[in-house]
């Protein structure tokens, strides 16, 4: 499992945060929020649970034609992990997500709205359509569309838009990690908005900044929209929000993984030319103060590059990495924590500072085999890769890194 390490002589210490490969949200209290008071069900088998009957919940809507009007929305401060505390969340005690379907929940709870922030009666509107689904489907949790947004308050992009739809209506009612388990979807949506709207805000604020190497998507701003539902009879309207950002044009590392012939177009020096580059891309996302927190295959999309390989003059021009999907992410001067010292460095750190302890198994079948079951090699390759000539571009090491045994 990938994880994110701090310089061990650092003063900052991260409160301890999930898993990174958890998302959705895990049905857990986090550190600093009060325990849910939902009434008590009265389901003499609680065990057995499963998502009731729902028959006012339509179709995932989302597909090819699909349009809609949208207008900006200003999203609350990240909330609901321990880094970032419980936020302007209230609970319901009237709830209780063993009793109600996902529709009432939904009802129940609409998205949270900023504090001291009053909606623009002025505010300018957009029509989003849906051109194609990326990843759609009752019970993925937030949906990915290539769309059109006319007219666009940004430039219009030639590829289109990619919009990330947090609807919790097509969140997974039911737990993935523990069955007959209910998931607050609500709960769950709110916090996946708030953070990828404010990490890809800040890295887009960095970028306007003037900061280079930062391989995030563009990023176009956070949305809402309404859609009608029919609840006991009665038609009424409910808010979803979106953020928007850049159309990568490529695959993902695991799309490649997943196609032989696609994967046959890389040696392995590319592939770990590419993984170096990844490595060093997530080393400027701390530097500029953002914790992707969910490093794998998935979350990795090649944009087509005019830059050849270093492996060797024949090589075909290789992909630029793009990391992706920020819903779990940590922006430092927005925790609790405050801003961390790699922030403060005049260079990022080196790739070996965070990840020489980290077994990559998130990109199974990019590395070499070799890696799966002796971890020194591995480290050998970093040591090769990042110290030499390539140290100038990051920070000192605090400390020689030592070999695995194994």
């Amino acid at each position: 499992m990938l994880s994110s390490n701090s310089s061990p002589n650092s003063s900052w210490t991260p409160s301890p945060t999930p898993s990174p490969n958890h998302a959705p949200v895990l049905p857990v209290v986090p550190i600093g929020m009060a325990p849910r008071q939902f009434a008590p069900s009265s389901n003499p088998f609680p065990h057995f649970w499963s998502p009731p009957p729902d028959p006012d919940k339509p179709m995932c809507p989302y597909r090819a034609g699909f349009a809609v009007e949208i207008k900006p929305h200003t999203p609350p401060p990240p909330f609901g992990t321990p880094r970032y505390g419980p936020g302007v969340w209230q609970d319901r005690s009237d709830v209780d997500l063993k009793t109600v379907t996902q529709t009432e929940l939904v009802l129940a709870y609409p998205p949270l709205e900023r504090q001291n922030t009053m909606p623009s009666p002025h505010a300018a509107t957009a029509t989003l359509t849906i051109l194609k689904p990326l990843a759609v489907g009752d019970g993925r949790g937030a949906q990915l569309v290539v769309c059109s947004v006319d007219p666009s308050s940004c430039p219009q992009e030639p590829e289109g838009f990619v919009a990330k739809i947090f609807d919790p209506l097509y969140y997974s009612f039911e737990s993935k990690f523990a069955a007959h388990e209910a998931e607050d979807v609500s709960f769950n949506a709110d916090v996946h908005y708030t953070h990828e709207a404010a990490a890809l805000d800040h890295l887009e604020g960095m970028r306007k900044s003037g900061r280079q190497g930062l391989s995030a998507p563009k990023y176009f701003g956070a949305w809402t929209f309404t859609l009608p539902v029919t609840h006991a009879g009665k038609k009424v309207q409910r808010s979803v929000r979106l953020v928007l950002m850049e159309n990568i044009k490529g695959p993902s590392i695991r799309d490649i993984c997943r196609d032989a012939a696609l994967l046959s177009r890389y040696s392995e020096l590319d592939r770990l030319d590419i993984f170096a580059a990844v490595l060093d891309s997530a080393v400027r996302l701390w530097h500029a103060g953002v914790d992707q927190r969910d490093l794998a295959s998935r979350n990795v999309v090649l944009r087509p590059s005019l830059t050849s390989s270093p492996s060797g003059p024949n090589s075909l021009p290789l992909p630029q990495p793009v990391i992706v999907d920020y819903n779990i992410a940590a922006v430092f001067e927005l925790s609790r924590d405050g801003k961390h010292p790699y922030q403060l460095m005049k260079l990022p750190p080196n790739p070996i500072q965070l990840y020489w302890g980290v077994f990559f198994g998130n990109f199974d079948g990019w590395l070499p085999h070799e890696w799966e079951d002796c971890h020194k090699i591995c480290q050998q390759w970093m040591k090769e890769r990042f110290r030499g000539e390539a140290a100038s571009q990051y920070a000192p090491l605090t400390r020689e890194p030592e070999f695995s045994e194994y």
